[in-house]
């Protein structure tokens, strides 16, 4: 299976979203993703992969620096 990218995902609809996908499709298919680590999501970011990305750096994303 392909993996599931979601971007934002300790904001409000972000988090709702990786919870819902993840017990849907596996935990391991479905890789968070934010600007930095929140306090309080803990338990969101230990459910499976996540990663630290800033989506408006183009170069970050793209492994070109």
């Amino acid at each position: 299976m392909r993996k599931i990218l979601v971007t934002g995902a300790l904001g409000q609809i972000g988090s709702e979203l990786t919870t819902e996908l993840r017990r849907i499709y596996g935990a391991s298919n479905v890789v968070a993703s934010g600007r930095r680590v929140k306090e309080g999501h803990e338990k969101l970011i230990e459910s499976g992969p996540f990663e630290i990305v800033d989506i408006t750096k183009g170069k970050e994303v793209s492994g070109n620096s």
